[in-house]
C-alpha cells in the first residue's frame, strides 16, 4: 500500500487543513494570511483551477498543488506558442514529508490534469537559488526556463523568503513532449560535471569554497559556446541563517548571471549536482533545445 495518495480536495474541512498546512511549510505564524486562503481555492477549483491533496495512510493532508488558467506572459520566451496555459501556482509538503517523493507525484498528478483538460502549457515560478526546487523542476520534471523575475513578489515575510529580493525563475513545462515524457517515463539521468566540461561547456560563476566551509559565487563571465553552467548554493536556507550577506550576493550573482544567459539565448534545461564534503549545484543551460 502507498504511503500517500493524490485525489483532489473536496470538503471545506480539507480546505482549511490546506491553510493550516501552508503555514507550516512556508514557517508562517499562526495569524498570518495563508498564500491561498481555503475560500480562494474552493472558488478556483469551481471555475476551472485545480487543487490537488497528497493524504497519508490517515487521511491528512501532507501535500497539495494549486493552478489555474492563464494567459501566456509575452516576456517567457521558452512559453512561447499558445495563448492559454495552466498556471501551478503553489505546491508544498509538510517538512516531515519533504524528500519522498510527494510533491514530484503532485506534480505528476497535475501534469495528467492537465493533459486531460486540454492544456500543452504548464507553468510557475521558484526561486532559482533553491536547489532542490531546481533539481525537481529542471531535472526530474523536465521543465524549461529563459525568464528571470527580478523581485517578482516583492518582500516576502515568511521563514522561507524573508531577508533576499523575492528573484524568480518563470519555468515553462510542455506536459505533452517528448522532451517531457522521457523525464518522467524513462526517470532523470543527472548530467555528469565532467563531461559537460570535457566538451566544451564552461562554468559562468564558477563558486570559490571558504576556510568557513561556505561557497562564495565567483565574477560572473559572459556565456559562449553551446552548454554553458550556473553555479548556485546548495543550502541557501543554511547560508541565510548564519551570514545573510553571502546569501544576498548569491543573489545578485546568480540573478547578473541568469539574465546575461537568456539575453543571449540560452535555455536552462537541466541540474547538475557534485556531492562531496560540500556539495555544489549547477544550472545546465544550452543554446538549442528541442521538446522533440
Amino acid at each position: 500500500m502507498d504511503e500517500f495518495t493524490i485525489a483532489p480536495l473536496q470538503t471545506p474541512e480539507e480546505f482549511l487543513a490546506c491553510e493550516r498546512l501552508q503555514q507550516t511549510v512556508w514557517r508562517m505564524g499562526t495569524d498570518d494570511i495563508p498564500k491561498a486562503t481555503a475560500t480562494m481555492l474552493i472558488a478556483s477549483q469551481r471555475y476551472g483551477g485545480m487543487v490537488l491533496g497528497a493524504f497519508d495512510r490517515q487521511g491528512q493532508l501532507i501535500g497539495f498543488v494549486f493552478g489555474l488558467p492563464g494567459r501566456v506572459p509575452p516576456d517567457n520566451p521558452a512559453a512561447a506558442g499558445p495563448q492559454w496555459q495552466l498556471c501551478s501556482r503553489i505546491t508544498g509538503v509538510h517538512p516531515d514529508w519533504q524528500g519522498r517523493g510527494v510533491g514530484y507525484r503532485l506534480k505528476l498528478a497535475q501534469r495528467e490534469w492537465a493533459l486531460a483538460h486540454g492544456y500543452e502549457l504548464v507553468t510557475w515560478t521558484y526561486d532559482p537559488l533553491e536547489a532542490a526546487n531546481g533539481t525537481l523542476n529542471l531535472g526530474k520534471l523536465g521543465a524549461v526556463c529563459r525568464c528571470y523575475l527580478r523581485d517578482f513578489y516583492g518582500p516576502m515575510a515568511d521563514g522561507l523568503n524573508v531577508g533576499l529580493p523575492s528573484d524568480r525563475l518563470e519555468v515553462a513545462w510542455w506536459v505533452g513532449s517528448q522532451w517531457v515524457r522521457r523525464r518522467v517515463e524513462e526517470g532523470w539521468c543527472p548530467p555528469r560535471l565532467e563531461g559537460l566540461l570535457d566538451a566544451g561547456g564552461i562554468i559562468l560563476n564558477p563558486g570559490r569554497p571558504r576556510p568557513d566551509g561556505w561557497v562564495e559565487p565567483g565574477p560572473v563571465r559572459l556565456p559562449e559556446g553551446e552548454a554553458v553552467l550556473v553555479e548556485i548554493p546548495a543550502p541557501i536556507q543554511a547560508i541565510k541563517r548564519t551570514d545573510p550577506a553571502l546569501a544576498l550576493a548569491w543573489r545578485m550573482n546568480v540573478r547578473e548571471t541568469c539574465e546575461a544567459a537568456f539575453a543571449a539565448g540560452y535555455t536552462a534545461c537541466d541540474v547538475v549536482r557534485v556531492e562531496g564534503d560540500t556539495a555544489r549545484v549547477y544550472y545546465l543551460l544550452r543554446r538549442s533545445v528541442s521538446m522533440e
